[in-house]
């Protein structure tokens, strides 16, 4: 083997190991991508659901306070009184 030879050869598998060294790289950083896109999409999952029930939660709050409302505007139209929030002759009705 001649001396271009040696060098050539040295140089191919240098080229080749760095080619191994740096497909090894990009596959641990795929594998880390993939691990991170799975744990975002969980997170999203969970999001979503919160969301869903926070919506139902404010539902059911809004109906309460509409019912609540209208009890109150019930009780102050059965006693006289309308909305009046103020004492009537230093008095609350």
């Amino acid at each position: 083997m001649t001396v271009l030879e040696r060098q050539l050869t040295a140089a191919l598998e240098k080229l080749s190991a760095q080619y191994e060294m740096e497909q090894q790289r990009h596959s641990e950083q795929v594998e880390a991508l993939r691990r991170q896109s799975e744990r975002q999409a969980e997170q999203v999952e969970a999001l979503l659901r919160q969301s869903e029930r926070q919506a139902e939660q404010s539902r059911t709050l809004r109906r309460l306070v509409e019912k609540l409302s209208g009890q109150v505007k019930r009780l102050a139209d059965d006693h006289g009184t309308g909305t009046r929030s103020a004492p009537l002759h230093g008095r609350w009705r």
